[in-house]
């Protein structure tokens, strides 16, 4: 039988991908709380082969290999070939490949080896809706499942992204980048976006929420049992127990 935390992950809309950036993150019990794995290969300089073979035997989600561009908020500074150069080395032990339009090039190599891509862009800038939708299929030309990262600065602009996301063929990622609208990061999961991206003990991207954060909003946001006010009782939201044992587990995590 499934343990309590295995339930309540299975039953939540919001899905979330945890970001390691350090080989000591790979070892944190967190990641099974997880539905999917980040490896931020760009942020780790030490050889972590051993610790991607361990994560690839014992978690059983998707893992995610992404090398981002300086450009697009990452650390690497290099062009498609040593892009592809780094790659190499670790393509047979995860699932999934992020890939930016500047590396598009290598996407059909990816098809051929059998991997799933992310097509990826990300903007410190709001789109229009009609921008939205040209970035989307130009990222569906090439890749698996659209990602599109923008900046809204106000609650229109997340409105507009709000209806983008629910209304786009889906699988697809949506995102925002900065800290004025972090919060649309727990809310665009109940609109389609397939991940919200967390971390463990250090960001990778300015707003995002720690692992543990997401999970909080995940139990509290997703639906439970409901029992009408029309039968005489109360609307309640599932088992409240969860709630609090996150809420201590953040508290410990943070003294």
């Amino acid at each position: 039988m499934a343990g309590m935390d295995e339930v309540e992950k299975n039953n939540t809309i919001i899905q979330t991908a945890v970001s390691l950036s350090s080989p000591r993150q790979f070892e944190s019990d967190q990641i099974k709380e997880a539905d999917a794995i980040e490896i931020r290969l760009d942020l780790i300089t030490e050889p972590i082969e051993d610790q991607i073979h361990r994560l690839a035997a014992s978690f059983k989600g998707p893992i995610i290999l992404t090398l981002r561009s300086s450009d697009e908020g990452g650390a690497f500074a290099g062009d498609p070939a040593l892009w592809m150069d780094r790659l190499m080395p670790f393509l047979s032990l995860v699932t999934i490949v992020d890939i930016e339009i500047r590396f598009r090039e290598h996407a059909q190599r990816f098809k051929e080896m059998g991997i799933t891509t992310i097509a990826s862009c990300h903007r410190n800038e709001m789109l229009t809706p009609d921008e939205l939708m040209s970035l989307y299929h130009e990222l569906r030309s090439f890749g698996d499942i659209p990602k599109i990262a923008v900046q809204p600065q106000d609650t229109d602009d997340l409105l507009t992204l709000l209806q983008f996301t629910n209304a786009a063929p889906k699988p697809l990622i949506v995102s925002v980048t900065g800290t004025v609208c972090r919060y649309a990061r727990s809310l665009l999961p109940l609109f389609g976006s397939l991940y919200t991206y967390c971390y463990i003990d250090s960001p990778t991207s300015p707003g995002q929420y720690s692992l543990r954060e997401m999970r909080m909003l995940a139990h509290l946001l997703s639906p439970g049992v409901i029992d009408t006010w029309f039968e005489g009782r109360p609307v309640r939201s599932g088992d409240p127990s969860p709630f609090y044992r996150l809420a201590g587990e953040i508290r410990q995590h943070r003294s």
